[in-house]
């Protein structure tokens, strides 16, 4: 039974993971806008790179572990700016290991020419990978599990649109648009319901600066996650305030799962620290104290007057 219970307690997390979505999931996504959305690419209008490390429904063995890099920077003439992705993912049995490079393409607009509007696309692979000899279970020889492992290369796409000036921002993307197959031969395009496949995954979110006072600012902001007729539509909502330019405090909600309290600072004018703590409010909350992340983001080198997106007060 010592045995068992850690293999039931494995799938169960790894089960409701599916069920709400296929991506890794952040509390503080908004500091890393381009793994969600490649229209993100150049935003910061400097050569900006991003690092991300979470760890998931502690003391549930198997429990998601995710880092992710991301590094992307305009071009000279502004329009056009590019970018790349790493993510690795672990959760229970599984491991994926995605890399994607995207494009954008940026067009100011308004009166002031102070908006810009943002179309992106990514493309790139991922290394899918099962290793259900490792599952400890009650019978060594379970053919559910012995010879069922993965190793799968699949190609990876997505396409999205990004608008944001120094009052507010709002994106919408579409990942993995090829559907891969996760079961035997992979087939892009593939739509029967009867095997394991990649969906469309859909992300929208917005925000808006609101200005407190001179010192204080405050930024509501909320991220809209579903995959159409597989999962049930998931909502983040945050609040933050920022503190002198320098210091952001928040908290946030995801529907029936957690709490999020989170804390980031501009240490330098060019480098950046978060972290935030998720309390778990689901049905897993009698089995996790919560999750974990850490973010650290540097801008290596601006562009001289062009500084467009204020990130010492947003960081989107």
């Amino acid at each position: 039974m010592k045995r068992v219970l850690p293999v039931l307690l494995l799938f169960l997390s790894v089960c409701l993971l599916v069920s709400s979505q296929q991506d890794p999931q952040f509390s503080m996504y908004r500091f890393n806008g381009l793994y969600l959305n490649p229209a993100y690419t150049g935003s910061h209008d400097a050569i900006s790179a991003t690092a991300m490390y979470r760890t998931q429904w502690l003391n549930i063995p198997g429990a998601p572990q995710t880092a992710t890099v991301a590094v992307h920077s305009p071009f000279k003439q502004d329009r056009v700016a590019l970018g790349a992705v790493y993510t690795y993912d672990q959760a229970g049995v599984t491991k994926t290991n995605t890399l994607d490079v995207s494009f954008a393409y940026r067009i100011p607009i308004g009166r002031k020419k102070d908006i810009r509007l943002c179309f992106g696309v990514a493309a790139g692979f991922q290394n899918y990978r099962t290793d259900m000899n490792s599952v400890a279970t009650t019978d060594p020889n379970d053919p559910g599990f012995v010879g069922n492992s993965q190793n799968l290369w699949l190609p990876d796409a997505s396409f999205g649109t990004y608008i944001y000036s120094q009052r507010f921002f709002a994106g919408a993307s579409i990942n993995h648009l090829l559907t891969n197959r996760l079961t035997g031969t992979s087939y892009p395009f593939q739509q029967s319901s009867d095997i394991a496949r990649q969906y469309y995954n859909i992300n929208v979110n917005a925000g808006y600066v609101v200005i407190v006072s001179e010192k204080v600012k405050f930024i509501p902001s909320v991220l809209v996650k579903f995959i159409p007729a597989h999962a049930p539509v998931s909502f983040d909502f945050n609040a933050n305030f920022v503190f002198i330019d320098r210091i952001s405090f928040g908290v946030g909600y995801r529907l029936n799962d957690s709490y999020n309290f989170m804390l980031a600072a501009n240490v330098t004018k060019t480098l950046r620290i978060g972290y935030c703590y998720d309390l778990v409010v689901s049905d897993l909350r009698s089995q996790t104290s919560g999750s974990h992340e850490i973010v650290l983001g540097v801008d290596f080198a601006a562009i001289a007057g062009k500084l467009h997106n204020p990130k010492s007060i947003i960081w989107f």
